[in-house]
């Protein structure tokens, strides 16, 4: 999705350590949060953890430690230890803006949207800049706006303003953001407003052409819009992105109703 330093989905963090007893500890400590950093960047979860761990347990007040150690644990789906890593962080260092991010990002991925917003609300009080924030804030009002509420007339408009109020920023910050572009894309469709979904969105995939959810959400634009052929040219293009076995279902659902050869 991204590229700073605090989004879990891409992983670049400078650490700077914080003082530990001892040259001798302060070495040891640095190399198992610089290890578990490297394996935490290689993908390989269980490793970093280890490292991480151990750096956590040996000096409990090395945030840089516990946030990394959080991420870990996000990535490897501990979503419950990430959390409690992410909020070890915030009793350290309460002005941390990537630690009230990330845990905003694990509350959302328990679903605990409320909580989410809080985090990335304190998040942009600390930096009223950062486009991720304002997209993850966006995707969260977008997802409380659609809770429970299908068919799409019924969902929520104002919490769907709030959702393009912050998706727009997050573009403005972020020029062609493709993640905040699908997320206004998909408020378009809830809203309607066929064309400017599909213009986001094909906006959206010549940024990131293999976005498997910009071509979902562009086939059912098509479908609404009453363009059958181009919604099945837009599904048969997701389909061949290998999509999860939930999605390709209900794409391959949704070409048999539009009758899509």
């Amino acid at each position: 999705m991204t590229t700073k330093s605090y989004v879990l989905i891409a992983i670049s963090l400078l650490v700077t350590l914080v003082g530990c007893q001892g040259g001798t500890q302060t070495m040891d400590i640095e190399a198992l949060v610089n290890s578990g950093r490297a394996y935490l960047e290689a993908g390989n979860y269980a490793e970093a953890i280890t490292a991480l761990e151990t750096a956590a347990e040996q000096a409990s007040d090395n945030s840089d430690a516990h946030f990394l150690l959080g991420q870990a644990y996000n990535q490897n789906g501990e979503l419950s230890k990430a959390a409690d890593e992410f909020r070890t962080v915030l009793e350290l260092d309460p002005e941390n803006a990537a630690a009230h991010h990330n845990l905003g990002v694990t509350y959302y991925q328990l679903q605990d949207l409320e909580a989410a917003l809080e985090q990335f609300e304190q998040a942009l009080s600390i930096e009223p800049d950062d486009p991720d924030s304002h997209y993850q804030l966006g995707a969260t009002y977008l997802t409380l706006a659609l809770s429970g509420s299908e068919p799409s007339p019924l969902a929520n408009p104002e919490l769907l303003d709030q959702a393009t109020e912050e998706f727009e920023t997050a573009l403005e910050l972020r020029e062609n953001m493709p993640e905040a572009l699908i997320g206004l894309g998909n408020v378009h469709l809830q809203q309607g407003d066929y064309s400017a979904a599909i213009e986001v969105l094909q906006q959206a995939i010549e940024s990131v052409p293999k976005s498997r959810e910009a071509h979902y959400a562009l086939a059912g634009a098509f479908a609404q819009s009453g363009d059958i052929d181009k919604a099945c040219e837009s599904y048969e293009q997701f389909l061949s992105l290998d999509p999860p076995a939930n999605w390709k279902n209900q794409a391959e659902q949704a070409m048999a109703s539009l009758g899509c050869e």
